[in-house]
């Protein structure tokens, strides 16, 4: 496991152990979160990287699932 040490302010670290709050264990989750949202983010990027749309395409889909999605919850609301 990599060790990585961080300066906290004290009111931060106060303010944690008054709530009781690991702040290793905090940060630990913080940064895998982290990891795995840009992992997510990369993966997309070359997925988009390889398609064939244009921008007008994109624009098209986008107004037809707006008007889709409009239409239904105009229906199930009553709107």
């Amino acid at each position: 496991m990599t060790e990585i040490t961080i300066e906290i302010p004290e009111e931060t670290a106060r303010k944690a152990r008054m709530l009781n709050i690991e702040l290793k264990l905090l940060l630990a989750r913080i940064a895998k979160e982290k990891v795995e949202e840009l992992e997510k983010i990369e993966r997309f990027s070359k997925s988009v990287a390889k398609s064939k749309l244009t921008e007008k395409d994109v624009e098209e889909i986008s107004d037809k699932i707006n008007t889709t999605m409009w239409e239904y919850h105009k229906k199930k609301y009553n709107l």
